[in-house]
């Protein structure tokens, strides 16, 4: 039997990108020309990977999407597109989690730089003064949350990690952007800002990993996942027992 043909879209931040791979063999990823491109160049992108892989809409058996936190917009041109490939081709879905995927790019990092970084922080600006963000620990090669998802304020974030006794740790996510400085503490450094983002690469290395385990998304319950909604409350970080 075939390795199935999969597509990754990539959609949640600045630049979005798209992959095509079969099996746990990535063929190629495109990334857009520019700042929210998403809607404008998604299609084009996605007739050129196909045509790179040789194959047709008809060949694709899995669709990997970022299902958030995000770009409002992006999130939702991503699940509309997962959903199309499911009701066109009853191709599987993965959602993946934003923070699973820009912690990818740490990965990358490390390969890049030859740079050991064994705990990352990932963040994304909520705006009014809060940041979606979450922490992880490498292990095995791997990246572990030893802190999920949330809205944090950067004073939060800074004394979870600090009270939990995280030392050199690399923040990236497009949250730096403007916000950089306020991250600045003697226990966190930046990665170098071309590894800010979300990629296609990623996710569809992370949505490899998801798919082994069968964590498929329902179609049909599938919405961008939004952690500030208007009565949401922060997300108080507790001590690490």
């Amino acid at each position: 039997m075939s390795e199935k043909l999969i597509i990754a879209i990539e959609t949640s931040g600045r630049v979005g990108s798209a992959a095509i791979g079969r099996g746990n063999e990535l063929i190629s990823d495109i990334s857009f020309s520019g700042f929210m491109k998403h809607s404008a160049e998604l299609h084009c992108t996605l007739e050129k990977l196909l045509h790179q892989a040789n194959a047709s809409p008809d060949d694709v058996e899995q669709c990997y999407i970022t299902a958030g936190p995000g770009s409002f917009t992006g999130l939702r041109i991503a699940v509309t597109a997962a959903k199309m490939f499911y009701f066109t081709q009853k191709a599987q879905i993965i959602a993946a989690d934003s923070m699973d995927v820009i912690a990818e790019s740490a990965s990358r990092y490390a390969a890049d730089t030859g740079q050991t970084v064994d705990c990352i922080a990932t963040i994304l600006d909520a705006k009014k003064d809060l940041f979606y963000a979450a922490v992880f620990d490498r292990v095995d090669e791997s990246w572990k949350k030893c802190l999920g998802t949330g809205l944090f304020s950067v004073e939060q974030l800074l004394d979870w990690l600090e009270t939990n006794k995280k030392k050199d740790v690399g923040l990236l996510g497009e949250g730096l952007v403007y916000y950089a400085e306020k991250f600045k503490a003697p226990f966190t450094h930046l990665l170098d800002e071309s590894y800010w983002s979300a990629t296609a690469a990623g996710l569809f290395r992370v949505g490899r990993r998801m798919a082994t385990e069968e964590q498929f998304a329902d179609p049909f319950a599938l919405t961008p996942r939004y952690i500030r909604g208007a009565n949401a409350a922060v997300k108080r970080p507790r001590k690490k027992s």
